[in-house]
């Protein structure tokens, strides 16, 4: 039966799978983000706006949530590998 430890040795764990994003990618996408949404607004009557809030705010929801989802998936993994190391 292969551990956790050994998976991760052997590399058939991919955490992160390579997805890292750098601090100031994030503050480049965010300001882009931003500038678009301003555009955006000023080319949209009131209906408009308050249907791409909702967007939004469903879309900032949705993230959250895989961020929570990825977070708790982590830290299943590291007490995992306590757990193991501790064998």
């Amino acid at each position: 039966m292969k551990t956790t430890l050994t998976d991760l040795w052997y590399g058939n764990l991919a955490p992160c799978s390579g997805n890292h994003i750098h601090r100031e990618e994030i503050a480049r996408l965010t300001d882009y983000i931003d500038k678009h949404r301003q555009e955006l607004v000023c080319k949209l009557d009131a209906e408009g706006v308050e249907s791409l809030e909702k967007l939004l705010q469903c879309q900032d929801e949705l993230v959250l949530n895989e961020c929570e989802n990825a977070f708790v998936q982590g830290f299943s993994l590291a007490t995992k590998l306590l757990s193991e190391a501790q064998m």
